[in-house]
């Protein structure tokens, strides 16, 4: 068995060729234009589609018929974040996609509260 064949003795001959998952954003590591939050929820618009998307971005706008957050759809794709984020931005610059940010309430709960709930812990 040659070094080559030891590289690829993981890979059958019906899997087809592997694509790096930076050729799917043709090299971008980030979004063009802001970063998307992890817990961003991602709905699809609806709008007309072009007939020139890539297969993952075909699962993402399928997904995303009903609300479904950013790390949900990484998971379910099974690609990476970072390559997420780029392909949901954009779809979003295509007005494919709506993305709503998580709250601020969410991201950066108020200390005074989190005193509220540590008290309450420590009576029980």
């Amino acid at each position: 068995m040659t070094e080559r064949e030891k590289d690829h003795q993981w890979l059958d001959e019906e899997a087809g060729p592997v694509v790096p998952a930076y050729a799917l954003t043709r090299g971008r590591t980030r979004p063009s234009n802001q970063a998307i939050d992890v817990l961003a929820i991602v709905t699809a618009t609806g709008g007309p589609t072009p007939v020139s998307l890539g297969p993952e971005q075909w699962m993402i706008l399928s997904l995303c018929a009903r609300p479904t957050p950013l790390a949900d759809i990484a998971a379910a794709i099974d690609l990476p974040l970072g390559v997420v984020r780029v392909l949901v931005s954009d779809l979003h610059e295509q007005g494919l996609l709506q993305v709503r940010e998580p709250s601020n309430v969410a991201r950066f709960p108020n200390v005074a509260l989190l005193r509220e709930v540590i008290s309450g812990l420590k009576a029980l």
